[in-house]
């Protein structure tokens, strides 16, 4: 079983996306400052929101480590 959570967001431009994160990747991603979410569909590069943030590590499994 994978420890890989796929999340649905939305780009600026109102495009649909899907990002695949394990937990460690994500929180080490954000800790290095190097998480950039990018739309395939208008070229266009954003970092996450607070609310965006807080949403993903409450999907995240409760035994993840």
């Amino acid at each position: 079983m994978s420890d890989r959570v796929d999340f649905e967001i939305v780009c600026p431009n109102d495009h649909n996306q899907t990002v695949t994160f394990s937990q460690k990747e994500f929180e080490e991603m954000l800790k290095s400052g190097a998480l950039v979410f990018h739309c395939n569909t208008c070229d266009t590069d954003w970092p996450p929101s607070h609310e965006d943030i807080a949403k993903f590590r409450r999907q995240f499994p409760k035994n993840s480590s």
